[in-house]
C-alpha cells in the first residue's frame, strides 16, 4: 500500500485530531464520509498518511508511542477515535528555543507545558531522524510565537530535503527569501498559519467578501476568540501575538473592497477560559451601510472544537504536498497555501484560491500553452543608424526580435504573437522563417496605427488572450530567469505583475528615457517617465491577465492616455498591479546607439566569462545574458 510518511513537530491537540482522523476514515466509503473536503487527492486517502517521526518537549510525551502521546496532558481535544493501535514510533525530544513562554510556569501543569530534561537535539540530530525514518514531509504544530524554533526546523527540512507544512503564524512560506530557498532545492512548502475547515477566519472572510459583492460599505469590524487549550493559554503572552494578529487581520483585510483603517478592524485572540478546553468560541461584529447610506450591523457567534477543525484542512495540505513531491514540483505551492492558510505569500479570494487548488490537484495547469505577446510596431528612430527596422537590427548577427524570442523560449513560453507596424512586411517574412527554424508558432498581428502610443499595440492582441500571458518589448533584452519567475507568479483574476529593477544606480539604464516606478509592499503605486519620487525602474517585462486590455480601454476612454503605463496606473489604483524585483539580473532597453553598445559589451563579457568550446567560437551563439553580467562593473 502506498504511504505518505510524515514527521510532526508538536504532538498537541492538532496532532491528536489529525492522527485520530487518519484512523477514523480507514476503511470507510469516502463518498459518504462526513467532514472531508476531498476523499482522495492524487489517489491518496487520509489513511495513506503514516507518522514516522514525532518531536515534542513535554515530559509526559517524550519517549511515549506517538499514538499514546496524543492522549496525554495537556491535550484536551475531543476523542472521536479512541482505539488506535501502537505506531512503534517514539516521541523524540525536540528543540525548545522560544517554543515555551515563561508565563506558562504560573499555571497548573495539567493545563500547560512541562518541559522534559532530556538532551535537546542539534540540527544534525533532527536531519538524521528525518532521513532514517524515511519522512517525506515535516508538519509544524509548534505554539504561536515560536519564531526561532520554527526556523530551526525549517533549516532541518531544507537540509533533509523534505516538504514542509507551516501550520502556525511564523512567516516562512509568505517570506520570499524562504520561498526562494525551497524553490532552489525543489522542495514544496505550504503556509503560513492554517485556516480551520469552518472557523472564525474563513467565516469572517466570506462575510467580508459578501459585503463587497452586495455593495455594502464595511466601516468597521472585530473578531474576538476565546478558548481553553494550550494555544489560548500560550497567547496570554501578548508579546507572542504580533505575527498571529497580522496573519488573521490580513486574511480579513484581503477580502475587503478597500482596506480598513487599523482603528476600524480588530482581529485576534481575546482570552483564555480553561473550562472551554479545546472548544473555541468566536464573536464577529460587522458594521456597514447599505442603500441610501442606511446603517446595517451583523453579529455572529461560532462555537467549534478547534483542533478537529484544523485537522480537516491539514489532511489536505499533507496530500497536496505529497502530490507536489511526486511531480517534482518545489517552492511555495501558491494555490494550496492561499486556500488552506491565513497568511500565504499571495492572498486571493476564497473562490480564486479554491479554483487554483482544484487545478493543482487535477494537474490542469500542467502542460498548458504559455503565450507571449511582443510589441514590435514602432519606427525606432533613435536606432536608425544601426538598421532600418529596429526589431531586425542585429547584435552580433542575431536580430533583436530573435534574441527576445529566444529569451522567452528559454523562460518557458511556447507560443508567440508579435505586433508589427513599421516595415511590417519584412518583419513578417523574418518571423515566418524564424517560426519554421525554431519549430514554434509565431503569429504576426498587424497594427495599422503603429505611429500611436504602445498601448494601442497591446490592445491589438486582445482577441488572442483569454489566459495569463507574457508581455515583452521587441527591444528589451533580459535574463530568461526574470520572465521565468514572472510566469510562475500566481496572479489573481484581475492582476498583472511587472518585473522591476530596484538598482537605481544601474549603468544599463538610460535615465533620460526609462519609465520609473514607485512601489509599496510588492505593488505598484505610481508609474511614469517623469516620476520624481520612485524606487524602481520598469523593465518592460510583464505577466498579465486579460484585465490589462480593459485597463487600456479605460485609460484611453477616460483620460485619452494610450500608453501602457496609463493602463498600469489604473490597475495600480485598484491594487491590481504587482511587482517582482529582478534582484540584480540583466536587462537592457536597446533604444539608441549608446544602449546598443552597452548591450554588445554585456554579451562580450558573457563570452569572456564562459568556457569556449573552441578558439573559433562566434559571439552569435550568445542568446542570453545571465544575471552575473548585470551587475555594474
Amino acid at each position: 500500500m502506498k504511504k505518505i510518511r510524515i514527521a510532526i513537530i508538536g504532538i498537541g491537540n492538532c496532532a491528536s485530531s489529525l492522527i485520530q482522523g487518519i484512523h477514523f476514515y480507514k476503511g470507510k466509503n469516502l463518498e459518504d464520509a462526513i467532514g472531508l473536503m476531498h476523499g482522495e487527492i492524487g489517489g491518496f486517502r487520509p489513511d495513506h498518511i503514516e507518522v514516522v517521526a514525532g518531536f515534542d518537549i513535554d515530559k509526559r510525551k517524550v519517549g511515549q508511542d506517538v499514538h499514546e502521546a496524543i492522549f496525554s496532558s495537556p491535550n484536551c481535544t475531543t476523542v472521536f477515535q479512541p482505539e488506535i493501535p501502537p505506531s512503534g514510533v517514539k516521541v523524540r525530544m525536540g528543540k525548545i528555543l522560544d517554543g515555551v513562554s515563561a508565563h506558562m510556569a504560573d499555571h497548573d501543569e495539567k493545563n500547560t507545558f512541562a518541559p522534559a530534561s532530556d538532551k535537546q537535539p542539534t540540527q544534525a540530530d533532527v536531519v538524521k531522524v528525518l532521513k532514517d525514518s524515511g519522512a517525506e514531509i515535516l508538519v509544524n504544530y509548534l505554539p504561536v510565537g515560536s519564531e526561532e524554533a520554527t526556523k530551526f526546523y525549517v533549516e532541518c527540512a531544507l537540509e533533509a530535503g523534505v516538504g514542509f507544512i507551516n501550520n502556525i503564524p511564523v512567516f516562512i512560506a509568505s517570506n520570499p527569501e524562504w520561498g526562494k530557498r525551497f524553490a532552489e532545492k525543489n522542495i514544496p512548502i505550504i503556509g503560513d498559519d492554517i485556516k480551520s475547515q469552518f472557523g472564525a477566519t474563513i467565516s469572517h472572510r466570506v462575510l467580508t467578501d459578501l459585503f463587497k459583492k452586495r455593495g455594502v460599505k464595511l466601516d468597521r469590524t472585530y473578531q474576538l476568540n476565546t478558548g481553553g487549550n494550550t494555544d489560548f493559554l500560550n497567547m496570554l503572552n501578548r508579546d507572542r501575538l504580533a505575527s498571529k494578529k497580522t496573519s488573521k487581520t490580513e486574511a480579513v483585510q484581503s477580502a475587503a473592497e478597500k482596506r480598513l483603517d487599523s482603528n476600524n478592524i480588530h482581529v485576534g485572540p481575546s482570552d483564555y477560559v480553561p473550562w472551554q478546553k479545546d472548544n473555541k468560541v468566536c464573536f464577529i461584529r460587522m458594521e456597514g451601510r447599505i442603500f441610501g447610506d442606511v446603517p446595517i450591523n451583523l453579529e455572529m457567534r461560532l462555537s467549534v472544537e478547534d483542533s478537529p477543525n484544523s485537522a480537516g484542512v491539514a489532511i489536505d495540505t499533507i496530500r497536496c504536498t505529497k502530490l507536489a513531491l511526486d511531480r517534482g514540483e518545489g517552492g511555495v505551492l501558491h494555490g494550496p497555501s492561499a486556500y488552506f492558510c491565513k497568511h500565504p505569500l499571495h492572498q486571493f479570494t476564497d473562490d480564486e484560491a479554491h479554483n487554483m487548488t482544484e487545478d493543482f490537484i487535477h494537474g490542469e495547469s500542467l502542460g498548458k500553452s504559455k503565450k507571449c505577446l511582443i510589441i514590435a510596431a514602432g519606427k525606432g528612430m533613435r536606432l536608425r543608424s544601426h538598421g532600418d527596422s529596429k526589431p531586425l537590427t542585429p547584435i552580433f548577427g542575431v536580430p533583436l526580435i530573435e534574441r527576445v524570442i529566444l529569451n522567452a523560449l528559454e523562460a518557458g513560453a511556447n507560443e508567440f504573437f508579435v505586433v508589427t507596424g513599421y516595415q511590417g512586411a519584412s518583419l513578417k517574412a523574418f518571423l515566418h522563417n524564424l517560426s519554421e527554424r525554431l519549430g514554434v508558432p509565431i503569429t504576426p498581428i498587424e497594427n495599422e496605427d503603429w505611429e500611436k502610443e504602445n498601448g494601442i499595440s497591446v490592445l491589438k492582441g486582445r482577441q488572442y488572450f483569454q489566459e495569463p500571458f507574457l508581455l515583452l518589448m521587441a527591444d528589451h533584452l533580459f535574463d530568461p530567469a526574470i520572465a521565468r519567475e514572472l510566469m510562475a507568479y500566481p496572479l489573481a483574476n484581475e492582476e498583472i505583475v511587472l518585473a522591476v529593477d530596484k538598482n537605481k544606480s544601474s549603468s544599463m539604464v538610460d535615465m533620460q528615457d526609462v519609465t520609473r516606478v514607485k512601489t509599496e509592499a510588492g505593488a505598484i503605486r505610481e508609474i511614469g517617465k517623469g516620476l520624481a519620487d520612485y524606487d524602481a525602474f520598469d523593465t518592460g517585462i510583464f505577466f498579465c491577465r486579460p484585465v490589462i486590455f480593459k485597463a487600456l480601454e479605460q485609460s484611453t476612454r477616460q483620460q485619452g492616455n494610450t500608453t501602457l503605463s496609463g493602463a498600469i496606473q489604473i490597475l495600480a489604483g485598484k491594487n491590481q498591479a504587482r511587482t517582482v524585483d529582478i534582484d540584480g539580473r540583466f536587462w537592457i532597453d536597446v533604444d539608441d546607439p549608446a544602449a546598443f553598445k552597452r548591450a554588445e559589451n554585456a554579451l562580450l563579457a558573457e563570452i569572456e566569462d564562459s568556457p569556449a568550446e573552441s578558439p573559433a567560437e562566434e559571439p552569435t551563439v550568445i542568446k542570453t545574458v545571465p544575471g552575473k553580467v548585470a551587475k555594474d562593473r
